[in-house]
């Protein structure tokens, strides 16, 4: 069993428990959150009562590290990075849902997230959560950088293209919209 905590009370946290509570051999072990310490996880989402019973937590890293096997951080671009490095130096492997970590050139991230990295030697060691593409490297890496939706869809519809010649990578254009 492997067993997870989560960083972060919103959203992606949320469905992201969704997806974890079909499989089998993960167990979510904690859940943290700013504004809603000590409220049942259920509480700030009913339509996942039953699902994972556990209270929210605050973000207590030592805590945490005795809990964890693995950690998915659902935090705001540029909250992640501490706290994955000090996760990582405690061999638990971590799954970025922000941005932190889906670039390796700290310019190119100052350029679209307008904050300086404050690790860009983790980036190097980052490999991007598409298994499709990077599956090998997955498995061995400490920091998967969960890839955004759009993102994901683009990739996953060009890269068999690009990969046997069929389309230029140069002038793509991809509009996506939600």
């Amino acid at each position: 069993m492997i067993k997870v905590v989560i960083v972060g009370d919103g959203y992606a946290a949320a469905d992201l428990v969704r997806i974890l509570s079909i499989h089998e051999g993960v167990q979510v072990v904690a859940i943290t959150s700013v504004d809603n310490i000590g409220r049942e996880f259920a509480e700030v989402y009913p339509s996942l009562t039953g699902v994972v019973e556990v209270a929210l937590q605050e973000t207590n890293l030592t805590e945490l590290k005795k809990q964890a096997d693995a950690a998915f951080l659902a935090l705001p671009h540029g909250l992640s990075v501490p706290l994955v490095a000090e996760l990582v130096e405690s061999g638990i492997k971590c799954v970025d849902l922000g941005a932190d970590f889906r670039l390796k050139d700290v310019k190119t991230y100052k350029k679209h997230y307008h904050l300086e990295h404050e690790r860009p030697d983790l980036l190097q060691e980052a490999v991007y959560g598409i298994p499709e593409i990077y599956r090998e490297q997955i498995k061995d890496s400490q920091i998967i950088a969960n890839p955004g939706c759009f993102a994901t869809g683009a990739i996953l519809g060009l890269a068999p293209l690009l990969r046997s010649g069929l389309i230029s990578k140069y002038g793509i254009v991809v509009d996506s919209k939600s």
